[in-house]
């Protein structure tokens, strides 16, 4: 072989190997529902938590509203043909208010990265749900919030 078959060869299987690894990691065209999943697993961990009473029945409501939007969210990503092991790190937080600030505050992140606008109209629906299910579980953690509330008040 020449020196410039050499050097072809050596360009093309650069070529080869570089192009597909840049495009690899490029989110495609939903990056923003993948954070909010992150959020919703994160918020989905920390709903299952060991609480009394009326707490509990709030907090299992609301966990069922993010267990639904998560599924909405999964749904959409075997479609768009996207990675859905997401097992995100827990902070534990040792006071329940805590506890009660960081499940809101991914759930408004979550709902925060839902809401942007959708370049897919086929995926239009799944959003609609997804986001519906997430201001529903929002209500219910305040409604636990309230409820917590009362019944230190009680006590």
């Amino acid at each position: 072989m020449t020196r410039t078959m050499i050097g072809f060869s050596t360009l093309a299987v650069a070529f080869l190997v570089a192009v597909p690894a840049t495009f690899g990691d490029t989110p495609g065209r939903h990056p923003a529902y993948l954070h909010a999943r992150t959020d919703l697993r994160r918020a989905e961990r920390l709903l299952d938590w060991r609480e009394l009473g009326n707490v509990r029945n709030d907090l299992n409501d609301s966990l069922s509203h993010v267990r639904a939007a998560i599924k909405e969210i999964d749904d959409a990503a075997v479609l768009d043909r996207k990675d859905l092991i997401d097992n995100p790190p827990v902070d534990t937080y040792p006071d329940r208010p805590g506890r009660f600030r960081a499940i809101a505050q991914f759930l408004s992140g979550a709902k925060h990265d839902i809401e942007r606008e959708e370049d897919n109209p086929a995926a239009k629906r799944w959003r609609d749900h997804a986001l519906n299910h997430v201001n529903l579980a929002i209500a219910a953690l305040r409604r636990a919030a309230r409820d917590e509330w009362r019944d230190e008040w009680l006590r």
